[in-house]
């Protein structure tokens, strides 16, 4: 292989020692003949017939090289480039149109590489799994894992896995550097890095004895906070910090890898955390005792997935039925498997990315039909050309292949700027990813990538590049005699461009159709009524730390003198204290309770409510209407009747009757000393309208609201504002008004209720942007590629038109035909790509909302604007064939 490059490189150098040896062989023979007698005239010219024709000897000695192909390639190269320069308008705008096509795919390809087929960045990666428990009979598809479980997989699964850990997450404050704040922190088993293949970049991972009762307390820092909170001091390791009320000594920092289930800002090891320490000892009395914990699992080498969740599922039947009391399965459907993990961090986002993926293809398929188009009208200029070739002795096959070349080189440059657009567009692509899945960390135009885009460019080259090469005979006798622009006619290549039109329009028909349907849903998704009122209100939390503020009265006496002084500052109109500000994040609580006068023993069967806290004004901060009854006073007080407020959604139990007087039972938390579950009656004071809490296309649930200065429940504190003015001035007196009640108390998320109304419509609207892009592009490319059709075919009807006027045709009659003739492409098109469009409507329907994906408006608006977009695009060229002078047109020919 080296000397065929080498002879490639080193062509003139050989081809000079061909000459040379060509010389020598016949000045030897020569002298030969002429020691015979010959004269050197004659002895010469019978030395050169011996040796016979010398120039196909050069020839057969140059392909014995086996390099001929790869000079004749070079050759196709030069000329292609020389071909493609002497046409810079051509060149350009199909550079520039499969520079767009190869870049969108470029672009969603480095996601996707990043995302769904790089393997995980830990060790086994491929070997990880994660257990999932559901109650699928009782509506719970997720269901925590509680310790007693956690310890019963563990030692019964080890005969298929290599290990088993646990995972929770909790917030903490960390006093950093004098500065409190609020930090996610992952609780793991001493092994979790271990199980995963993850090693600290700075200082040491978790050890065995860091996880026993007494131990010292540390931490492990996430990369990114280590590098946004200490500027990735490399003096990190050692340092000590305060967090609930002890010293925590940090001993490393992690990698960059993608955190999974959740973004953690630090780690501690299982039993640092008190809430855990403490679940662990009450699981004599209570089995499910802290079912919060996430298991991951590494199989054993050789072990299936389907091994290891028949494995799960067994050892859960089995603690299951010994425990029925618990569990209930008949009625609960108590289940367990495995996922995973690699399918689990991708599940939020791997459609989504197919589907964009799906389309960008489409969008490059339609930049192929349009440049074909453009290859196939300039070939009617080159029908001279290639007939002159052909009768110099160019054969079919090697003009194909110079077509082919050609377009393979456009390509290949297109896929030069697509490179550009992707890195253009990589970061707001991995901003949009980041919402579905947390691995976008290795998201980049890496080697991967660029083997992707030279393979999709040379792909591309030769698919829009084969039609027209195919299309390439000529009349060599009537290409020789015509003018070059007119030789080719043939009702061949009217057929192929007509059928990439149809083509064309139909692809861009089902991409403005998917567009439509997304803008709908999403139009429809801003106009949700919530049910409260975002403008004006300001939201911040403030969450007392459990090591200042363990208890429900300690806590009311962080959060009561805190929302008195907020109420009395200058240009706060209403001011509560919360753990339920809408569309801020979580889900739907699934709290049974009992209805007075209704006995149902299995409290799986109960019907279930979310329930939250909430101060008297909060209604009237959000403005909720209150349907009937009244909501909460400053009479509610601890010693007070307790009541309740419920939402509209809720009265559905009731039957139609007012549920006003009515008592519910809601379980509450142990009384102090006891271990005993028990249940408290409140009262249903009123009822007030609904709220779109969990989401804007989420329908409302069933909630209760108990007031904070009666609640037996943990109080998250979140903190709502609504101020006379701009709600963004006063972030700055909230933060001042929590230092004066407690220095260390954090104040976290600081933002506006319209600002998480915004954030929870970010990805419908940049999906359905994203979509929009590219359906707008697809529609430009393809009404562009209508009118060079017309406008080339009405140039080669120049004297049928001219003859048509010379014998009386109106001139728009004539404009009428041409038209006509575009507009059967259109509407052949749009057929085609509705039935495409009702058929992948049913792949967009679960990103809509109130949309059905076979809308009628949406279907008429995009036929129409087809319509109406194809009529403008064939009047413009129809118009100019309509102004030629029959004489003057009649002459041409």
């Amino acid at each position: 292989m080296w000397k065929r490059l080498n002879a490639v490189f080193r062509h003139g150098d050989l081809d000079r020692g061909l000459n040379a040896e060509v010389r020598f062989h016949v000045e030897m023979e020569t002298e030969k003949n002429i020691r015979l007698g010959m004269s050197p005239e004659e002895a010469r010219l019978k030395a050169l017939r011996s040796f016979g024709p010398m120039e196909k000897l050069k020839e057969e000695t140059r392909d014995a090289r086996g390099v001929s192909w790869i000079e004749t390639f070079i050759a196709d190269l030069r000329y292609g480039a020389r071909a493609l320069l002497k046409h810079p308008g051509y060149a350009l705008l199909a550079v520039l149109t499969l520079g767009l096509g190869i870049g969108a795919n470029t672009a969603i390809f480095s996601v996707i590489n990043g995302v769904l087929l790089k393997p995980l960045p830990y060790e086994h990666g491929d070997r990880l799994v994660v257990l999932q428990q559901s109650r699928p009979l009782s509506g719970q598809p997720q269901v925590g894992v509680a310790i007693a479980e956690y310890f019963d997989y563990r030692e019964r699964g080890k005969d298929v896995f290599d290990g088993l850990v646990e995972y929770h997450q909790m917030s903490f404050d960390l006093i950093n550097r004098g500065e409190p704040d609020r930090v996610n922190t992952g609780v793991v088993s001493a092994n979790f890095f271990e199980l995963l293949g993850i090693k600290p970049i700075l200082g040491r991972d978790f050890a065995a004895a860091d996880d026993v009762r007494g131990a010292e307390a540390v931490l492990l820092l996430s990369h990114t906070y280590w590098r946004q909170k200490f500027g990735g001091d490399p003096n990190i390791v050692g340092q000590v910090f305060e967090m609930n009320d002890r010293p925590h000594r940090v001993i490393g920092v992690l990698p960059n890898v993608p955190h999974y289930p959740q973004e953690n800002d630090v780690y501690m090891p299982v039993l640092a955390c008190p809430f855990r320490a403490r679940g662990e000892t009450q699981i004599a009395q209570n089995r499910r005792a802290f079912g919060a914990l996430n298991v991951f699992g590494r199989l054993k080498e050789g072990a299936s997935a389907e091994q290891a969740a028949s494995a799960v599922g067994a050892i859960c039947h089995t603690f299951t039925e010994d425990n029925k009391q618990v569990y209930r399965p008949e009625t609960s459907g108590f289940r367990a498997t495995t996922v995973p993990v690699r399918e689990a961090l991708t599940s939020g986002a791997r459609e989504l990315l197919l589907i964009l993926l799906g389309i960008t293809g489409l969008v490059l398929l339609i930049a192929c039909a349009n440049v074909a188009n453009l290859t196939l009208a300039r070939m009617l200029g080159r029908d001279r050309e290639l007939a002159m070739r052909a009768a110099l002795g160019a054969g079919r096959g090697r003009l194909v292949r110079q077509l082919l070349t050609e377009s393979t080189l456009l390509a290949t440059v297109g896929g030069a700027i697509g490179i550009g657009f992707a890195w253009i567009t990589i970061d707001m692509l991995t901003t949009f990813v980041g919402r579905f899945t947390s691995r976008t960390g290795e998201i980049g135009l890496d080697p991967m990538v660029l083997v992707f885009t030279v393979g999709v460019s040379i792909l591309t080259g030769v698919l829009f590049g084969t039609l027209p090469a195919l299309g390439s005979r000529v009349d060599l006798v009537a290409a020789l005699k015509q003018g070059g622009g007119q030789a080719g006619d043939a009702d061949s290549r009217k057929r192929i461009q007509g059928a990439l039109i149809v083509a064309q329009v139909a692809v861009s028909v089902m991409l403005l159709v998917g567009a439509g349907l997304l803008l709908a849903s999403f139009f429809r998704l801003q106009r949700v009524e919530t049910g409260y009122r975002s403008d004006g209100v300001l939201s911040a939390e403030v969450f007392g730390n459990f090591s200042r503020y363990p208890t429900i009265v300690e806590q009311r006496a962080l959060y009561v003198p805190l929302l008195e002084r907020i109420q009395s500052q200058a240009g706060v109109s209403a001011a509560a204290i919360t753990n339920a500000v809408p569309l801020g994040g979580g889900a739907p609580g699934t709290t049974r309770f009992e209805i007075e006068g209704r006995v149902i023993d299995d409290p799986e069967r109960r019907p279930s409510a979310d329930v939250r806290v909430a101060t008297p004004q909060y209604f009237a901060v959000l403005g909720v209407p209150v349907v009937s009854g009244r909501v909460f006073n400053d009479l509610d007080s601890e010693e007070s009747l307790r009541v309740v407020v419920i939402n509209k959604a809720m009265t559905k139990y009731w039957d139609g009757n007012d549920p006003v007087g009515s008592r519910i039972a809601l379980p509450v938390p142990p009384l102090p000393g006891t271990r005993e579950p028990r249940k408290e009656w409140f009262t249903i004071a009123g009822v007030v309208g609904d709220v779109r809490q969990f989401g804007l296309a989420q329908e409302t649930v069933a909630q209760v609201y108990v007031p904070l200065t009666q609640t037996p429940f943990g109080i998250a504190g979140q903190i709502l504002v609504r101020t006379a003015g701009d709600p963004v001035s006063f972030s700055n007196v909230l933060r001042s008004t929590v230092r004066t009640v407690d220095p260390n108390q954090p104040v976290e998320n600081v933002q506006t209720l319209d600002d998480l109304r915004s954030e929870a419509l970010a990805a419908p609207r940049l999906t359905a942007t994203l979509l929009g892009v590219f359906a707008a592009l697809a529609l430009l490319v393809t009404l562009a590629g209508i009118g060079g059709v017309i406008a080339t075919s009405a140039q080669q009807r120049t004297k049928e038109f001219g003859l048509r006027m010379a014998l009386g045709a109106r001139r728009d009659s004539v404009l009428l035909m041409v038209v006509r003739q575009g507009l059967t492409l259109v509407l052949i098109g749009l057929a085609i790509g509705v039935v495409g469009a009702l058929a992948a409507g049913r792949v967009l329907s679960a990103y809509l909302y109130q949309t059905a994906p076979a809308d009628p408006l949406i279907f008429a608006g995009v036929a129409a604007l087809f319509i109406l977009s194809g009529v403008i695009a064939c009047l413009i060229p129809a118009r100019r064939a309509t102004t030629v002078d029959p004489l003057i047109a009649l002459r041409a020919e």
